[in-house]
């Protein structure tokens, strides 16, 4: 008996050591105390995660894919997401931004940084032969995405919590794990030129439109494709790829499936979170509904203009130099759930003449139009306003009954508040766009 005891301890250890080498791959930042929380309360910590759940405070989680060992630019990533949610009020939003992006890269000691492709901050953190003088702060296990997160936290204005990297055969293995997904794919997508797997061969891949099935290599095709098609086409299907993968883990309740597989991905994922909060967030994002997750792709249609750097490469750079337009816009995407729910009406109205957009990209209005609608707003594009206005001005026909939307407005605009009798037909509400705004929102590259 005592032997069998000591064999079945032996085996137990040895099955315990083989998963915490999983998890501590995956987690670096992971301690064996770690393990005992995963069953024990949550960290009420002042900024912990559990803290911020039990605030209904706001979390910001960065979403990184990259090709991985035997792709070419191993490290570059190829899928730049932010998912930004209150817990308490269900109100998320997932935010695209593109690899091409030039950006400050804060890599260097002394607060110096590096200007490049926001793909490259990953590899810049992770690359220690080819980078040898980042600084201490990225010199760790988990440096690729932390420099990745602290650059995407200048670009959008809110710090960055957490992030999670997955290569490629980590999205393939986990897809397949789940069964596959079911993707309703809106237009047909044809390309010629797709990379044959970790050669320099191409093949032809094709997708219908309409509702289908996808295996792990299924959709990776689907979400990498950019030859016959735009990059901001692919960071939209990259979109209903990553909401079809979450609705399937809920839909089979397949969190422990997933964890099965935990000695599988050890070398194809990476992530800054430790075991008790992967276990909260799971739990957390168990509670959201399809429909609480609105979608936005951040480029050439609203905030971005493309061009070229100083040593001839082609970038997207913002409108607004400072990224002022692109924080103001984020900072309050997530509209309390009972004010969009009113569903008020409203129409925008270009009332300036001074700003500039590249030619074809349309107006202010329809810009913003787009934004608010992607935000929830029952947003309307309006005819231009025949006087030009220096000052954004709402026109409020709702006699009292549209107040926090109107609220909204105001302060997202910084606009003063008219009121005016009620229209005889179309929406109550108007927002006539003026110099004020669209100067900071649009103006002139320099």
């Amino acid at each position: 008996m005592a032997v069998i005891a000591g064999l079945a301890l032996l085996v137990a250890g040895l099955l315990s050591f083989r998963v915490w080498s999983a998890i501590h791959a995956i987690a670096p930042r992971a301690q064996p105390a770690d393990l005992v929380a995963l069953v024990h309360a949550q960290s009420d910590e002042p900024g912990s995660l559990g803290w911020k759940i039990k605030r209904n405070e706001r979390i910001n989680i960065v979403l990184l894919g990259y090709g991985g060992p035997g792709h070419d630019g191993p490290y570059l990533t190829d899928s730049i997401m932010v998912l930004s949610l209150r817990p308490g009020t269900h109100e998320a939003i997932m935010v695209s931004l593109p690899r091409d992006l030039w950006v400050k890269i804060p890599a260097l000691p002394n607060n110096r940084f590096m200007m490049g492709k926001l793909n490259s901050a990953y590899a810049i953190g992770s690359d220690r032969r080819n980078y040898p003088n980042v600084r201490n702060d990225w010199k760790t296990l988990t440096g690729g995405g932390d420099l990745t997160a602290a650059t995407i936290s200048q670009v959008i204005g809110q710090p960055v919590d957490y992030w999670v990297g997955v290569d490629f055969k980590a999205f393939r293995d986990v897809v397949d794990a789940l069964g596959g997904v079911q993707i309703n794919v809106p237009t047909a997508l044809d390309d010629r030129r797709y990379p044959r797997g970790e050669t320099a061969g191409m093949m032809h891949i094709h997708f219908n439109p309409g509702l289908q099935q996808f295996d792990g290599e299924r959709a990776l095709e689907y979400a990498r494709s950019r030859e016959s098609t735009s990059d901001f086409d692919r960071s939209r299907r990259q979109q209903l790829i990553m909401v079809a993968v979450r609705q399937r883990v809920f839909s089979l309740n397949a969190i422990p499936r997933l964890l099965s597989l935990l000695g599988a991905l050890q070398d194809n994922v990476r992530t800054n979170l430790r075991p008790a909060e992967m276990r909260l967030l799971a739990g957390l994002a168990g509670q959201f509904k399809d429909e609480d997750i609105r979608r936005v792709a951040i480029d050439t249609s609203n905030f971005l203009r493309s061009g070229y750097s100083s040593d001839g490469q082609y970038v997207l750079q913002p409108l607004d130099p400072t990224y002022g337009a692109l924080h103001r816009y984020l900072a309050i995407a997530l509209v309390d759930r009972s004010v969009l729910a009113t569903r008020v009406p409203f129409q925008l109205q270009d009332g300036s003449g001074r700003y500039w957009l590249p030619y074809g990209i349309g107006t202010p209005a329809s810009i913003l139009t787009s934004l608010l609608q992607a935000e929830g707003w029952d947003a309307r594009p309006a005819p231009a306003s025949t006087r030009r206005v220096a000052q954004t001005e709402i026109l409020d026909g709702s006699g009292g009954s549209a107040t926090t939307t109107v609220a909204w407005l105001k302060s997202y605009f910084g606009a003063v508040v008219t009121t005016v009798p009620p229209p005889a037909s179309g929406p109550a509400i108007t927002v006539i766009i003026g110099s004020d705004f669209t100067q900071r929102t649009f103006p002139a590259p320099h």
